[in-house]
């Protein structure tokens, strides 16, 4: 039963009316006993800067966030977790005692679900990241600390690919770091053996008309959007010995550490996807 007492969580972006993360956190609060509430809430882009002040005025225990909130709620916050400060964007706020922290899972969660579900040597990988945002940045890290050969972001701004690259360069000396246009030409110049794509839905398009053919066997790769029901290029990398990840499994350990950022209670991925199962997903 909710009371005045009952802890709320959000979601805030735009569009997220097809978002897996309130079916999955209200079961895990209904299943702990825990006196929490979690709810979408659509907020228009143009607002994003007054995310901070509404996350204070409502007293939201925690919330999640996509594009663009991301990055604009950055001066808002009071503190950063080390993986936030190297993606330079934040998906999970937490209060904590009214100061406001910002958390990013992007890399863990999508470390973890590569690791469980493909089972996949990092070592001396070259990667391609599709998109230089907030998620990209974060996967650029985690891949980074893993121990990865090199991480090139093809990103549609220049400026915003190299961004990442100055960012990274210092933390990671050990990885060669890159920029470069989101082309198909120069996706092709590489024989890359992990490629991520972390763009949005307006990226599709483009993405759609790159060639894999000169991908090697066995390389990798993923797709960060969980909710496309036919990912760009799945087909075109299955028929060439590419293995493919679907986005669903990196939301799924997103999730278990989003859960335990607000709750302080720990849930493996298992629990997560029993969940989202009993949810119809």
């Amino acid at each position: 039963m909710i009371t005045g007492r009952t802890q709320v969580f959000a979601l805030l972006g735009h569009p997220i009316r097809h978002s897996l993360s309130p079916a999955m956190h209200n079961e895990l609060f209904r299943r702990l006993d825990i006196d929490a509430v979690y709810v979408a809430l659509d907020v228009a882009p143009d607002r994003a800067d007054d995310v901070g002040t509404a996350f204070r005025t409502l007293g939201l225990a925690g919330c999640n966030l996509t594009v663009p909130f991301k990055e604009r709620v950055l001066p808002s916050l009071d503190a950063l977790s080390l993986a936030a400060a190297c993606a330079g964007a934040v998906n999970v706020v937490v209060s904590e005692g009214g100061r406001l922290t910002g958390h990013n899972t992007d890399g863990e969660g999508y470390l973890g679900a590569l690791r469980e579900e493909l089972g996949v040597d990092l070592a001396g990988r070259d990667c391609a990241i599709l998109g230089a945002g907030g998620t990209g940045r974060a996967v650029g890290a985690a891949l980074a600390g893993a121990g990865v050969a090199s991480v090139t972001w093809l990103n549609r701004t220049r400026a915003r690919g190299q961004a990442a690259v100055e960012a990274m360069a210092p933390r990671f000396p050990g990885v060669r770091f890159a920029s470069a246009p989101l082309d198909a030409a120069v996706f092709s110049s590489r024989p890359w053996s992990l490629v991520v794509n972390c763009l949005s839905g307006p990226g599709v398009p483009l993405v759609s008309g790159f060639d894999v053919r000169h991908l090697p066997r066995g390389a990798v790769w993923t797709d960060a959007n969980y909710w496309m029901a036919d990912p760009p290029l799945f087909a075109a990398c299955a028929a060439g010995g590419v293995r493919i990840q679907r986005g669903i499994g990196m939301l799924m350990h997103q999730g278990a550490r989003s859960f335990e950022l607000f709750t302080g209670r720990a849930v493996d991925s298992d629990t997560v996807r029993g969940v989202l199962d009993i949810g119809g997903w």
